[in-house]
């Protein structure tokens, strides 16, 4: 692995005007990730539920599901994060896309929620293919818009506070969809789920694509640089020195285990409220109740961040999660205001964390640009991408294969599939934390960083 190496000739940070975003614009940019969680919340948190208990489809195939569509990500992320680096257009790399793949983005992602009479086979035909494109287009409009970030600003305290908008952004389609979906479901299916959840996915697609817009004209690409034709970005080459940055693959490390958390949790939460805590009526208290503490923590985040650091800040909440995490298992049948009480603090501890992951990633790709004088935003970002989708396709699917190995059957719950998703739930969410504080402690670019962006606006 490559080591930080940060050149001694880099000049001392100079006193100037600060890079300064308006609020519109931070609550744009809040707005893209507000829209895309209308689908990427509901696939978080209820497509495995609505495949096995209202498509028709075994845990055990949702897994496979899960993993081999997301294998192609290795290969997609990738392409499209090039795509995006090599786009020249009026209206900069990455907001095109966001424009123009809104619209295709809403209606696959209603396809995918629709439950047509089809055999056995045909369901998980048509589930791999929906589920596969729907993957596809969240590649084409998302990364992009994560690229977006580190082209509004160089300036370390504005990514922080973007990235809390963005959080608050994730936070609040989370909340929506948690609050909403399975009310909704059953008022405009008439008690019919099959009707239910496509209608109701309709509904958020309309809000996404007006939230998009926002996103797209109030969002400005300040470093944008156009392509050099004398100086071309060969993928290869890019590549290469990708996986040369440090800082670069540590955020790449942590951010696939806090996806991979995030899937596992939201995987495994309806099924461990349903049927260890035995409150089914409770599910989206506690689905609302976990993104309400993580809209709160981006909130907060600036003001925590900006005095401890993205890594820093980073590594004592998550280590504070860990005691959290386990007392909730012992409070687990005590008070329900304790157990709520912990359980969204730690949460919220979460909500910081992942606000702090969009501004390290953000700093990761200036330390490219200085290192090898070439911006690559989109391949950099693809990291992030793939991680998104392949942490939470693999926590989900590790949920299904649970599930199955311990004989889940929805129509009679056993001791072992109980004892299997307590299991899932706690030493899932320990373990994962432990090994996300482990990756955060090799990230060493915070203390580096400004003397960099100092270098950087030299060279401009």
């Amino acid at each position: 692995m490559a080591e930080l190496n940060v050149s001694p000739a880099v000049p001392e940070i100079k006193k100037g005007k600060p890079e300064k975003l308006g609020m519109l614009e931070k609550v744009s940019y809040g707005f893209g990730d507000l829209a895309s969680n209308f689908v990427w919340g509901m696939t978080t948190s209820y497509l495995l539920f609505f495949y096995t208990d209202v498509f028709g489809i075994s845990a055990a195939v949702v897994g496979t599901l899960f993993l081999i569509t997301r294998i192609w990500d290795a290969v997609n992320d990738p392409i499209m994060g090039i795509i995006v680096d090599k786009t020249n257009s009026k209206h900069g790399k990455a907001r095109p896309y966001i424009l123009y793949l809104a619209v295709p983005f809403a209606i696959l992602s209603v396809l995918t929620f629709i439950t047509p009479d089809f055999s056995n086979t045909g369901k998980i035909i048509y589930a791999y293919v929906t589920y596969f494109l729907l993957g596809m287009i969240y590649t084409g409009i998302n990364l992009p818009y994560g690229a977006l970030l580190p082209l509004m600003t160089r300036d370390s305290i504005e990514k922080s506070k973007l990235g809390s908008f963005r959080m608050m952004g994730l936070a609040a389609g989370s909340i929506a969809v948690s609050a909403l979906t399975l009310p909704l479901v059953d008022l405009l299916g008439n008690g019919n789920q099959q009707l239910g959840f496509p209608i109701t996915m309709a509904l958020y697609s309309v809000v996404g694509v007006v939230l998009f817009m926002f996103t797209f004209k109030f969002c400005k690409e300040r470093f944008t640089e156009p392509v050099d034709k004398n100086n071309p970005i060969v993928f290869r080459k890019a590549a290469v020195n990708m996986f040369k940055n440090q800082p670069w693959l540590m955020v790449a490390v942590n951010s696939l285990i806090y996806f991979l958390r995030i899937g596992l949790f939201f995987g495994v939460l309806i099924y461990y409220v349903t049927y260890v805590l035995e409150q089914p009526q409770m599910v989206p208290l506690y689905l609302t109740l976990a993104n309400v503490a993580n809209f709160v923590g981006g909130a907060i985040a600036p003001f925590i961040l900006k005095r401890l650091g993205n890594r820093n800040g980073s590594i004592i909440l998550l280590t504070l999660c860990v005691p959290l995490f386990i007392a909730m298992l012992l409070l687990e049948n005590g008070s329900f205001t304790v157990f709520t009480t912990v359980f969204f603090i730690a949460f919220t501890f979460i909500g910081v964390n992942g606000a702090a992951n969009f501004a390290l990633l953000a700093d990761s790709i200036d330390y490219q640009e200085w290192k090898y004088g070439q911006r690559t935003d989109g391949l950099l970002y693809s990291a992030y991408s793939f991680a998104t989708k392949f942490g939470i396709a693999i926590g989900s699917a590790a949920v299904a294969y649970a599930l199955a190995w311990a004989g889940y059957n929805p129509d009679a719950i056993t001791a072992s599939a109980q004892d299997m998703i307590r299991v899932i739930m706690y030493a899932g969410l320990i373990v994962l934390t432990i090994a996300q504080i482990i990756a955060l402690f090799f990230y060493k670019l915070d203390k580096f960083h400004a003397s960099i962006v100092a270098d950087l606006r030299n060279r401009d």
